[in-house]
């Protein structure tokens, strides 16, 4: 029952809020990694997006025909979002933007052409999150386009976490856990279409 409400709630929303909604699409560039987001403007303040940002790496080393290595690895960085206007003077618009990801690591290390089973496992007990908060404006060249800036402060976690106490080596048990986080600000130019 309470499911069959909030679909009817939703369906509500989206159709009295029908004669302003629009797509909204952008892309930031950036030096390591372009980000784009995907919004539905439900009104003329609120913007709830997806975005995406994808990083690739591959690395080999050889020496002679004795011996290699190659470490080959991806990240792939999925978000939510939500912008919200605050202010409209003529053409520029400001805006609060809050973003949450969750960063996906995959890669394998080979030596001398063998899959190292510790490296895979290293990378499935990593655990990611992270998150945006800026302030921005957008000049609209007309309804339609944007350019934008912004500021603002990132978050990242990274945390590693294995738990394996059936073993006990001479140092103790092979129970390991480690947190990194790091909160350092941005900026961002952003060109922005709604359709």
């Amino acid at each position: 029952m309470k499911t069959k409400l909030l679909l009817i709630l939703f369906f509500v929303a989206i159709w009295s809020t029908k004669a302003f909604s629009q797509f909204a699409f952008g892309v930031s560039p950036g030096l390591g990694l372009h980000s784009s987001y995907l919004g539905y403007q439900v009104n003329d303040k609120v913007i709830p997006y997806v975005g995406f940002q994808y990083l690739n790496a591959n690395f080999k080393y050889e020496e002679g025909s004795e011996y290699s290595y190659e470490l080959a690895g991806s990240l792939y960085i999925p978000n939510i979002g939500v912008k919200y206007f605050l202010t409209q003077q003529n053409k520029i618009k400001s805006y609060l933007s809050l973003d949450l990801a969750k960063p996906l690591l995959g890669g394998k290390f080979e030596d001398d052409g063998e899959e190292d089973e510790d490296f895979k496992e290293t990378i499935d007990n990593l655990s990611m999150w992270g998150g945006e908060l800026s302030f921005g404006v957008e000049y609209f060249f007309d309804e339609n386009f944007s350019l934008g800036g912004a500021f603002g402060l990132r978050y990242f976690h990274l945390k590693y976490d294995k738990k394996d106490g059936a073993s006990e080596s001479d140092y103790g048990d092979d129970n390991y856990n480690f947190k990194f986080n790091m909160s350092p600000t941005f900026s961002q130019i952003s060109l922005n279409y709604y359709f």
